[in-house]
């Protein structure tokens, strides 16, 4: 039997207030490969999130900031990698991450891009199905064929259609996971959110304090797959295929 590809997605931006909002898949054939690529990296921005916090709480012991020290235990979350907690100490390994991604590993990514500054969007819809419900039906009618068997959780939309998928093979399964406790979401997030921030720049949008400290990022992103990123692009080559397809809500006959 021909061993089964794994597809991470997840979602990246604010549905209510984000101009652009992305839906990420990325595609492995051998997920193990993919973790074991990722580990060194990936426990260097971990080591150096966990001295950071080490230094904080030592400092605020110093200056016998009771309350400050509360509040931060109080939002201790487990460590993941995330696009909005690239910052000027951690950016150059995040820069490594994804040259490794790029450079060591094979996998298939695709964006998923919704505009919300296009002159035909409506915000919220009423009645309409969530963007990221949308997109996982696209790509799997993109993807599969020859209907087996699938096994899905009890919140899934049960009225999808699947006699409608023609081609490609229906998943195994569907499950839920938390990004926490996986390396191939925390990436996933990361590539949607630098996509995200390449369009709202490429748009006109004022560069934030934010934007300016994971610029680097973005571009070495940019550098590893030869383009900028602006709309609908794609690239390939041995080891990776990167795709983004923007959604054009301009070319709809109604709004």
């Amino acid at each position: 039997m021909k061993k089964p590809t794994f597809v991470f997605m997840d979602e990246s931006g604010k549905k209510e207030s984000d101009p652009y909002f992305v839906c990420g898949f990325l595609e492995l054939k051998d997920n193990e490969i993919f973790f074991n690529l990722l580990q060194r990296v990936y426990d260097q921005i971990k080591n150096l999130s966990i001295r950071n916090r080490i230094r904080r709480v030592k400092y605020l012991r110093k200056i016998n900031d009771v309350e400050s020290l509360f509040n931060l235990a109080k939002s201790f979350n487990q460590f993941e990698l995330k696009h909005y907690l690239i910052s000027k100490e951690n950016q150059k390994l995040y820069c490594d991450l994804i040259k490794v991604v790029f450079r060591k590993t094979k996998f298939r990514y695709t964006a998923i891009v919704e505009s919300r500054i296009d002159k035909n969007y409506i915000n919220d819809p009423k009645g309409e199905e969530p963007l990221y419900l949308k997109a996982f039906k696209l790509y799997i009618n993109y993807c599969v064929k020859n209907p087996n068997y699938i096994f899905i959780p009890d919140s899934f939309d049960k009225n999808f259609d699947w006699k409608k998928v023609k081609k490609g093979y229906l998943p195994l399964s569907i499950l839920p996971l938390d990004s926490k406790s996986c390396l191939q979401l925390q990436v996933v997030d990361i590539f949607s959110g630098l996509i995200a921030q390449a369009l709202k720049l490429a748009a006109g949008f004022k560069m934030n304090n934010k934007d300016i400290v994971r610029k680097p990022v973005l571009e070495t992103l940019e550098n590893e797959i030869g383009k900028k990123i602006k709309g609908n692009l794609t690239v390939s080559n041995k080891n990776y295929y990167f795709s983004v397809w923007v959604v054009d809500w301009n070319r709809s006959k109604k709004k």
